[in-house]
């Protein structure tokens, strides 16, 4: 259930049960048309096995809190932040169109509504993590919404408050166009040419929460290395 009122405010009484430090993660998940099929069906399997991996450790599940956002030519929460001892992942299907700039939009502005949460409720938290996947080109998007998105990624960057990857998923057959991703995103796009390199992108993201859970907030780590690109 989400912690969120019509007004965008949590309730900052679920801390009083676990005050533990949290990282707040966003999953930013294409469902156009495109990605129908094995695509669609690896991501609903993929974030299956995400959650798992989030619970078997104890403190990773505590300080984990979880939304995953969907889009189209829209852009939509399906998954508000959700603690990861709770974490259920949405079942999502295909359809629509494709538009980047309003699912990092929508991400940006409920990740910094999270964080006020936890600076109401005297809860300390690390640097956000999102993950953005897309099949396609954003037809539905402008020149000057596409760049005053990546704007907002880069300043997020620059302050530290979010560490945002970026996913383009194609085939050896039908390669995704890369060029709009990597001017959205503040670092490199990462080309994942099958469904094993997509199911292992995912799995690398829980892996990287663990590792940042073990952590102190504000300070260094370094993440699991990128082996998904193995397969």
């Amino acid at each position: 259930m989400s912690m969120q009122d019509s007004v965008g405010v949590y309730d900052t009484a679920e801390f009083a049960d676990n005050p533990e430090a949290r990282c707040s993660i966003v999953l930013i998940l294409d469902v156009s048309g495109s990605m129908g099929g094995l695509k669609i069906h690896t991501v609903n399997q993929a974030m299956v096995k995400f959650g798992e991996i989030i619970k078997e450790d104890s403190v990773t599940a505590l300080r984990a809190d979880v939304a995953v956002i969907e889009f189209d030519h829209e852009a939509r929460v399906v998954l508000d932040f959700t603690n990861g001892t709770d974490f259920e992942p949405p079942v999502l299907s295909a359809k629509g169109g494709t538009n980047y700039s309003n699912a990092v939009n929508l991400a940006l502005e409920i990740i910094e509504t999270r964080k006020q949460s936890y600076r109401d409720g005297g809860i300390a938290y690390y640097r956000s993590l999102a993950y953005f996947l897309s099949d396609g080109y954003p037809e539905h998007d402008n020149d000057g919404e596409l760049a005053r998105a990546a704007d907002r990624l880069k300043a997020a960057e620059d302050d530290r408050g979010i560490a945002f990857f970026c996913f383009g998923i194609g085939s050896p057959d039908l390669p995704v166009d890369m060029s709009a991703l990597n001017n959205l995103a503040p670092r490199a796009a990462i080309e994942l040419t099958n469904m094993e390199q997509l199911d292992g992108s995912i799995q690398w993201l829980s892996r990287s929460v663990a590792a940042v859970s073990q952590s102190q907030p504000g300070e260094a780590i370094r993440l699991p290395e990128p082996d998904y690109l193995d397969f």
